[in-house]
């Protein structure tokens, strides 16, 4: 059974410096492969081990195509 944790992605600066808006999303980790659900290319992210993706998120937005592959309650 695949352990899902969380992984916080911080969106990085656009190509020309800008920051960007100050989205916070989280993605849906697999613990076992040591992976994202998907590729995370728009910024960079922290996995935070204590954290179930099935647990309630702290303010955060959840990734809906990590929700979609994974689902809410895995």
């Amino acid at each position: 059974m695949t352990t899902w944790r969380v992984a916080v992605e911080t969106r990085d600066p656009d190509a020309a410096g800008r920051p960007t808006p100050a989205a916070v999303v989280g993605h849906a980790y697999d613990m076992d492969a040591g992976e994202p659900a998907h590729p995370i290319t728009q910024g960079t992210y922290r996995v935070h081990p204590d954290h179930a993706w099935s647990k309630a998120f702290l303010g955060w937005e959840r990734c809906s195509e990590c929700t979609g592959k994974v689902g809410r309650r895995a």
